[in-house]
């Protein structure tokens, strides 16, 4: 999620304080407490509609997908490492090739990976990282969605295949683009979860690996159904939307902290019996403090629901600002905090405590990466995941040094 260029923030980054002239400051290092819980509600694709669209197309695999490459992925410039994190140090990274590296019609967003989907942290015989990009107002598509699927198999030399996602009509009979910001993901089983758009009542859109299509017009600069086919503005794959959940309460809020939240980020959290999916908020107002959101899986990998409802079995509220990032491990919480000039900052908190790595001197929690976006952990590996939004032609236009990296660092190097 970008943050208003408009309007500089003032952040007094020593010992994690916030402060704004004129509000109540609130200090990063104070405690998460606890705040009224928000429950979802399930709205299933009609089965009909998926069937009809997987008898019109060829359902292929996710393993199929990313060993059909279309772009590689390459080592990172000098202006692009800058954006790692300073502290903890990142263990291992990649960066895009120059098209998606610099392109300014998408923006990559959330993040998830196979360590999330299966038990064994592969998915079939491959390591599979999934990063979710959302069009721009340059796109002319304003959250349209996307997943780049990146074969990481070999770490050295990862390539990817680009994946639109699509909501299929009531009957099946075509599919549109499914609208989505993208800040968050969570991949569990065969469902992938991706956080939706601010101001509406939808708040997870949810699709399946096992209703992946391979498009049969692949030159219309079109979605849905074509005189030539299916098509999804000229990509090869697309992913079916098989169902959605919306705020109980209502619209959410992209300015109000007391609302129905607007979820922001999201991951999986394996550490709980049974996994969970935990959310935040996003707020550029500074002196607005953003909510932790978790709810339980139940059966066939969705939510724990009851007549339809899920509701949150914890929520709580961070002093944190510009929350990009969330993630649960342990019984411990990890937020990731942007700025328009600065590193960013990653926060380990409970209720008890809110603590963060420090480097540089003086001593400054500005220590994680550079306009860092959403994380996800590979229980697999013991690895963070987390990737960088801005170009490098963003930041050069901002007088910064920066550009576009996904990366991970070891979960115990994190603040304890």
């Amino acid at each position: 999620m970008r943050i208003s260029r408009m309007v500089p923030l003032v952040l007094a980054v020593v010992a994690g304080a916030l402060v704004i002239p004129g509000t109540a400051s609130a200090a990063y290092s104070d405690p998460l407490t606890t705040t009224a819980k928000q429950s979802l509600v399930w709205h299933a694709t009609p089965p009909a509609a998926l069937t009809a669209l997987d008898n019109a197309l060829p359902n292929v695999s996710l393993n199929t997908v990313v060993n059909d490459p279309s772009y590689p992925t390459t080592g990172c410039t000098s202006a692009e490492k800058a954006s790692l994190p300073k502290a903890p140090a990142a263990t291992t990274s990649f960066c895009w090739d120059a098209d998606r590296a610099g392109t300014a019609t998408w923006s990559p967003q959330g993040i998830t990976t196979s360590g999330d989907a299966d038990d064994d942290g592969m998915w079939g015989a491959d390591k599979i990282i999934l990063s979710g990009w959302h069009g721009t107002d340059a796109l002319g598509r304003n959250d349209d969605a996307r997943i780049m699927a990146v074969d990481y198999d070999k770490p050295a030399a990862p390539t990817n295949r680009m994946v639109y996602l699509a909501v299929p009509t009531s009957t099946g009979s075509s599919f549109t683009a499914a609208k989505a910001h993208m800040g968050g993901m969570a991949w569990y089983g065969d469902k992938i979860y991706v956080t939706a758009v601010g101001n509406t009542s939808t708040a997870i859109r949810v699709f399946s690996t096992t209703h992946l299509l391979q498009l049969t017009d692949t030159t219309s600069n079109s979605i849905g159904k074509t005189s030539g086919g299916y098509a999804a503005y000229t990509y090869k794959y697309a992913m079916m939307q098989v169902g959605y959940y919306s705020y109980a309460g209502g619209t959410c809020s992209m300015t109000s902290d007391t609302g129905v939240p607007c979820f922001s980020s999201m991951s999986l959290d394996r550490s709980t019996s049974p996994a969970s999916v935990v959310t935040t908020e996003y707020f550029s107002d500074q002196s607005r403090h953003g909510r932790l959101y978790r709810y339980a899986m139940g059966t066939d990998y969705l939510l724990a629901t009851s007549s339809g409802t899920a509701p949150a079995t914890e929520a709580f509220r961070s002093s944190v600002g510009n929350m990009q990032g969330v993630l649960s491990h342990g019984g411990k919480w990890y937020v990731a905090h942007s700025s328009a000039t600065l590193n960013g900052q990653l926060w380990t908190q409970t209720t008890a405590e809110s603590t963060s790595a420090t480097c540089g001197s003086p001593s400054t929690t500005a220590c994680w990466a550079v306009h860092p976006e959403a994380l996800t952990y590979d229980w697999s590996t013991g690895l963070v995941w987390s990737q960088s939004e801005w170009s490098t032609a963003d930041c050069t236009a901002k007088g910064q040094t920066c550009g576009r990296s996904v990366f991970a660092v070891p979960l115990s190097s994190l603040a304890a």
